[in-house]
Order: structure tokens, then C-alpha cells, then sequence
């Protein structure tokens, strides 16, 4: 950044950038006071450092801008709100601290006096009409009214489990500091001791390097670079930032700018907003990563109309993330057959393999009966591909990403069929399938393989002639291994371990059973005692099987190369 684009930049100490009426206003696009127990930790070690050697601590930059004319008094924290709120909040305890060895008998004049002092060289002052104290120090909308209403007259919260994320930090920190005056200073009771402390070690050896910038965009500009020491900024802080500092010359567009984005957080949630960004740009332009989020967004979006366009895209894109990742969503609940599909999709988890973002454009520029189709040849794809072939996501996720960009940009798209014929591309073949399905291991100890496995057997049972068609997420049956996961003495006169090991877990193994059948009737007895439990089995894929004395790794294998050519009919891609 060019040094013509700041207006001052100087090396100053906390009593000099709260002095002298100074008032700061943290803006509205900040994020709100997010320091935790590791912050105040690494703060308070430089404090006791610089306490017991008196040498100068620097505390990294603070960013302000003017508020109002050159010469006003009022700033916005660009950059520093964590830092100057923490030692706020560090003064507030020194000075009550005072007030209690006063009311407690100790020192009462001079204490009350030296409090009265501090609290107005960096608090603020008490107010003629309502006796509350003002602040030098105005927070965001989520914690300034505890801030102010709370801490600085100190009032402690009635109901700590009621309070916001925010709140919790604040009167969380306010407790750190205050067990950690009162170890050093408890034994003394000095009101000069502390005084000292607040206004020496702290108000004059923390040392910063003040910025001031000129205008808006130059403000997000430093606020983005700078950042220095707390926490570190998200994609969701650095894009919401930006947005806000677009539209920051209006109050109007900037309310309604704060609104919209509050919506599209309030709908996919805080934590989600990278990954529903991610998903939403790999939609529209070529693949991004993580990493690179908000430089793309920036890219795209350089005046007050883009912020206000990608918005409304947002809000819009947020509706069908969430819709498609909800298989009971009202959207679905007319076509059992699409809410069926949905919730296997989900179930084959291929949100990485560009499969969401693929359907967040589809959603929006399809037809229901378009989309009911790509959608069951998506859980043909991901099923041959992820659950069975286990090919690696990213060549899937490159050609979806290149297949959304074709349908976003096309003006007119009446037509799935192109969509449905190119998906062959990415799509195991036949042989290639079969191959892969034949030495299919699932570990059903694993919850989701477990359901994989449940899929599956259901799905076979129901082309099975006499088969049942039921709902794996429905019906009561479980999971059979034939051969038992653990040996018994019956068992491992017949099994090695290395054989056990090997066919246990094989899909040529499970079958489906009722509880009471597999429980208390199957268990761990011989092959020739489970034959007579399966012949009065209820489902057709444990009536078949009935031949032989022994069940041997061969007799598995031959039983999954049967259950893979019956699957490869099953899982056919629609064209």
C-alpha cells in the first residue's frame, strides 16, 4: 500500500490513544469480541514480563480512521477492537479492585480517588442525569449494551447460560483478569502498587504502531493486511468486511447490505458459510479452493450493485444448499422416488466431489423432471464411483465443476439428455464396476460403512425374486455375517486368522436377518445350524442361501461375484 494513501503512522503508547477525549466507535462490519483464554493468557505473560523488567512491550498496529471532521475526536477501530477491548476490560478490574479495598476500610479516600481518576483516563465519564458512566470505547451491536451496561458499571450478568457467545467472552475475560490482579496484588492491598501497574506498565510500556487511513477502502485495505497478533481472520470475517466496506458511504445500502448477509448466515450458520461459499463459487467459475475463497469473491465484486447482486444470489443458492442436504425438506415430499434419491445422496456423502454445487445450479436452472433425473443418475455415479470403485474425488469434482459452468452459462437448457450422456465420462464402466464390486471389503464396524452395507443388501434383496422392497432406513432387519466376526471354537477349527481376515468383511459374507433371528437364533453357530435359520428367513437373500456343509472363502467370493453381476443391473446409468 502506498504510504500517500495513509495519513499518519507513529509509535505510541495506550495512555496516548485513549487521551484527550479520544472516543472510538468499533464499526458495524467488525466481527464481534472473539479473544479466549489463550489470548489473555499470552497477554497477561507480556504484562508480568514488562511489570518485572520495565522494559517497553509492543503490542503490534492499531488501524483508525477519523470519524467526521480532521480535527474530530471520534475514530473507528479498523484494527486493534480485540486488543484495546481486552485492556479495557484489564482497567475496569484495577479500578474496581480500588473500590473494594475502599469499601473494605483500606485506604478508603485515597483508593476512591485514584479509581475516580482512572475510570476517566480510560474509561469514561459518569453521566450528570443517569449516574451510568459512558465509554471511551463503543463496541459492535453484539456487545456493546453488556459492555457498557454490564461491565463498566459493573453489574454481573443474572444469567451467565443466557448469554451470547460474546457476552460469555467478555465476562470470561473480565473474571481471567481479575483472578490474576489479585495474585500479585491481594498481599500488598497497595492502591499506589496498582495504580502504577495500570497506568505505567500497562498505559505507557505497551507500545503500538497507530495508523491512520483516509477513507473507507483504504481502511479495509490495512484491516485486511494487518491483522496483527489475536485472532486470525476467517473467509467469512475478510468477505463480510469487504462487502460492508463497499457499501459503507451509504448508511441505507449498508443496513440493507448487513440484513441480507445476516439472512444468508442465519440460514447455513457461521461455521458453514466457507464450505457453502466453496460450494456455491465452484457453480459458477472454475474449481476454488478453500484458501482462495475470498480472493475470488473480491475479483468478481468491485462496486455497491455487485455486492448487492452477489447477495441476492447467496440468499438464493442458500435455499437449494440446505434443501438438498434435507431429503424431508418440503421441496421433496410430493415424489417419494426424488426424496429417496436425495437422502442417498447424502448418504454417499459426496459434498467434495463437486455433487452439491453441481445440484445448487441444477435446482435453479432445470425442471423438476429434469432434475429427478440427473439426480438418480448422480446416485448411480456417486454410488459405482465412491462407494464401490473408491476412485479418488478431485477428476469428479473437475469435470462437475466444468459441467455446472456449461449450465449456468447456457441461455436456454431444455434438454437433460447431454447432461445425463456426458456424466459417462467420470462413470466406472461395466467391467471396470463389476471388477471393483467383486473385491468390495466393508468394515460394518464403521458407522457409515455400516449404512453403506444396509443399502446395499436392501437393494439386492428387493431385485431378488420373492424379495421384499423395503426401506433400509425403516425396517428392523440387520447385518448377518456368515461367517462370524469372531471366532469360536467351531469357527477357528475351520478359519485361520489370515482367512478370517480376508472373507469376514466381504459382501459375499452379510446377508439381512431379523433381530431375534440373528441375535438369538444365528449368532456364532455352525454354517450347518444357520442354514436352517436362514431357510425361514423372510428375506430372499438369506433363503438362497442354502447349498453346501461348509461356508468357505471361495463359497464367499462366488456368492459376491453373483451379488455383483445382480448389481450391475441395478446400478445403470439412465440413457
Amino acid at each position: 500500500m502506498a504510504i500517500s494513501n495513509l495519513l499518519d503512522a507513529q509509535s505510541v503508547s495506550l495512555n496516548e490513544i485513549i487521551g484527550n477525549g479520544k472516543v472510538y466507535f468499533v464499526p458495524l462490519f467488525q466481527r464481534e469480541y472473539s479473544w479466549e483464554v489463550e489470548h489473555w493468557e499470552e497477554l497477561w505473560t507480556d504484562l508480568v514480563r514488562t511489570l518485572e523488567t520495565g522494559e517497553p512491550h509492543f503490542m503490534g498496529s492499531v488501524v483508525i480512521q477519523q470519524k467526521g471532521e480532521p480535527d474530530a475526536k471520534t475514530f473507528w477501530i479498523i484494527d486493534g477492537q480485540q486488543r484495546l477491548t481486552t485492556l479495557s476490560i484489564l482497567a475496569l478490574v484495577v479500578i474496581n479492585q480500588l473500590h473494594r479495598w475502599a469499601e473494605g476500610g483500606i485506604e478508603s479516600e485515597g483508593n476512591l480517588e485514584r479509581a475516580e481518576l482512572l475510570r476517566g483516563q480510560y474509561i469514561g465519564q459518569k453521566d450528570p442525569v443517569s449516574l451510568l458512566y459512558s465509554s471511551k470505547l463503543i463496541l459492535n451491536e453484539q456487545s456493546d449494551a453488556f459492555y457498557r451496561f454490564r461491565l463498566i458499571n459493573y453489574r454481573p450478568p443474572v444469567a451467565v447460560p443466557k448469554l451470547t457467545d460474546a457476552e460469555k467472552r467478555l465476562w470470561e475475560a473480565y473474571l481471567f483478569f481479575q483472578a490474576r490482579v489479585e495474585s500479585i496484588f491481594s498481599s500488598s492491598r497497595s492502591g499506589e502498587l496498582i495504580t502504577t501497574f495500570l497506568t505505567r506498565t500497562v498505559g505507557e510500556r505497551l507500545q503500538f504502531i497507530q495508523i491512520k487511513v483516509l477513507n473507507d477502502l483504504n481502511a479495509y485495505t490495512v484491516f485486511e493486511t494487518l491483522n496483527a497478533r489475536g485472532v486470525a481472520l476467517t473467509t467469512t470475517d475478510l468477505l463480510k468486511n469487504y462487502l460492508f466496506s463497499m457499501v459503507a458511504k451509504s448508511s441505507s445500502d449498508l443496513l440493507a447490505v448487513k440484513e441480507q448477509w445476516n439472512k444468508v448466515i442465519r440460514m447455513v450458520g457461521m461455521e458453514r458459510f466457507p464450505t457453502f461459499l466453496r460450494h456455491y463459487l465452484n457453480g459458477m467459475i472454475p474449481l476454488v479452493s478453500r484458501s482462495t475463497l475470498f480472493k475470488s469473491v473480491k475479483k468478481r465484486v468491485q462496486s455497491d450493485e455487485q455486492v448487492l447482486e452477489l447477495l441476492d444470489q447467496l440468499e438464493r443458492a442458500a435455499y437449494y444448499y440446505l434443501v438438498i442436504q434435507d431429503a424431508e425438506d418440503e421441496l421433496w415430499r410430493t415424489d417419494k422416488e426424488l426424496r429417496e434419491q436425495i437422502n442417498t445422496l447424502n448418504l454417499f456423502q459426496l459434498e467434495q466431489q463437486g455433487v452439491l454445487s453441481f445440484l445448487m445450479v441444477a435446482l435453479q436452472r432445470l425442471d423438476r423432471s429434469a432434475v429427478k433425473r440427473l439426480v438418480s443418475a448422480l446416485v448411480v455415479l456417486g454410488f459405482r464411483r465412491t462407494v464401490i470403485a473408491q476412485l479418488p474425488s478431485q477428476p469428479m469434482e473437475v469435470f462437475l465443476n466444468k459441467l455446472s459452468i456449461q449450465l449456468q452459462e447456457e441461455t436456454n437448457f431444455t434438454d437433460v439428455r447431454p447432461l445425463l450422456s456426458a456424466l459417462k465420462e467420470v462413470c466406472p464402466d461395466n467391467d471396470t464396476f463389476r471388477s471393483h464390486f467383486e473385491r468390495r471389503v466393508f468394515d460394518t464396524n464403521q458407522p457409515l460403512q455400516k449404512k453403506w452395507v444396509r443399502y446395499i443388501l436392501y437393494k439386492l434383496e428387493a431385485q431378488l425374486p420373492g424379495g421384499l422392497k423395503l426401506d433400509p432406513t425403516l425396517d428392523d432387519g440387520t447385518i448377518e455375517h456368515i461367517l462370524p466376526e469372531h471366532l469360536n471354537e467351531h469357527w477357528s477349527v475351520l478359519w485361520s486368522d489370515q482367512e478370517h481376515a480376508r472373507g469376514v468383511y466381504l459382501l459375499g459374507n452379510l446377508t439381512l436377518l431379523s433381530p431375534s433371528a440373528n441375535h438369538k437364533q444365528a449368532g456364532q453357530k455352525s454354517f450347518e445350524e444357520k442354514r436352517a435359520v436362514y431357510a425361514n428367513s423372510r428375506y430372499a437373500l438369506s433363503r438362497q442361501i442354502q447349498e453346501g456343509q461348509e461356508w468357505t472363502l471361495s463359497r464367499i467370493q462366488h456368492r459376491q461375484a453373483g451379488l455383483a453381476k445382480t448389481a450391475t443391473g441395478i446400478w445403470q446409468l439412465p440413457f
